[in-house]
C-alpha cells in the first residue's frame, strides 16, 4: 500500500467533538440527509442536536408509504449527507419515532463513529446537442416536462431549469425521474439536488441545478459510462477535424 493510499481507519472519525462538529455543520446548512435501510430510503434533515444529551433528531416530512416506521422496525438505518465534495456516513443508533405539533421526528443517540469520504471528481462532459440528454419529471404540476442537461458524469449532472420551472427541491431526493440520453436510451433514476444558481448570461432567470445520482443500478451506470466515453471521444475528434 502506498503512503498516500487511504485505509478505512483513515476515513473513520471517532472523536465525539469532531463528529458533533460535522453534524452541527449539516444542521446549519440545512443539508439533506438520506436515511436508508433494507426496506427503503427516506429524505430528512437534522432538526435537533445535543451532544451533551447524546441526542440527534431528524425531521420526517411527508411519508405516505410509512417508510420511516419500516426503517425503525428494521433497526438498521444508515444516514448519508454531503458537505460540498465530502460525503458523510453514519449509523443512526437507538432510533425511535416521536410525533408532535411540528411533525414527526426520528430521534436517536449521537453516532459513535462517522465515516468521511472525499468524493472523487468524475469527468463531466457537455452534450453535443441541445435536445438530449434531458430529464423527465414524474407526476405533479410539471408532470412530463423535460429539463435540459447542461453537463453529465457518472456521478451526477447539472440541469437547466426555466424561471417558471422550480424542479426538485434542494436537499430532497427526487425519485421516479427518467433520464433520456437520446431518442432510444431512457434510464430510471433518482437525483439528490445539492445547489441551485442562476445561469450566467441568461436574462430569463433560468436556474442551474447541480445533482448527484442516488442508488444508481449497475445497468444504468454502464449506460452512463458509455455515453460519457462516446461524448468525450466525439469532442476530441471535432477538435482534431480541421
Amino acid at each position: 500500500m502506498s503512503a498516500t493510499e487511504a485505509t478505512p481507519e483513515d476515513l473513520r472519525v471517532t472523536s465525539t467533538a469532531e463528529i458533533a462538529a460535522y453534524l452541527q455543520q449539516l444542521q446549519r446548512e440545512g443539508a439533506g440527509v438520506l436515511l436508508s435501510g433494507p426496506q427503503g430510503s427516506l429524505s430528512s434533515r437534522i432538526c435537533a442536536l445535543d451532544a451533551e444529551a447524546d441526542l440527534i433528531g431528524l425531521e420526517i416530512g411527508a411519508d405516505p408509504e410509512g417508510i420511516s416506521q419500516t426503517l425503525v422496525a428494521g433497526a438498521e438505518i444508515t444516514a448519508v449527507a454531503y458537505l460540498g465534495t465530502i460525503k458523510l456516513q453514519f449509523e443512526l443508533e437507538a432510533p425511535v419515532l416521536v410525533s408532535g405539533e411540528q411533525g414527526t421526528v426520528l430521534r436517536g443517540t449521537m453516532p459513535s463513529r462517522l465515516y468521511r469520504f472525499q468524493r472523487r471528481q468524475s469527468y463531466r462532459v457537455q452534450p453535443a446537442g441541445s435536445a438530449y440528454p434531458r430529464v423527465i419529471l414524474p407526476g405533479g404540476a410539471h408532470a412530463g416536462r423535460a429539463a435540459r442537461v447542461l453537463d453529465i458524469s457518472i456521478g451526477g449532472l447539472a440541469l437547466a431549469l426555466p424561471a417558471d420551472f422550480p424542479g426538485p427541491p434542494v436537499g430532497q431526493v427526487a425519485h421516479g425521474l427518467v433520464l433520456e440520453l437520446d431518442r432510444i436510451s431512457a434510464l430510471r433514476i433518482a437525483l439528490l439536488p445539492h445547489h441551485a444558481s442562476t445561469i450566467n448570461g441568461d436574462a430569463s432567470g433560468a436556474q442551474q441545478l447541480g445533482c448527484s445520482f442516488v442508488e444508481l443500478d449497475a445497468n444504468a451506470a454502464r449506460s452512463l459510462q458509455v455515453y460519457v466515453d462516446q461524448t468525450q471521444k466525439r469532442r476530441r475528434l471535432l477538435k482534431l477535424d480541421p
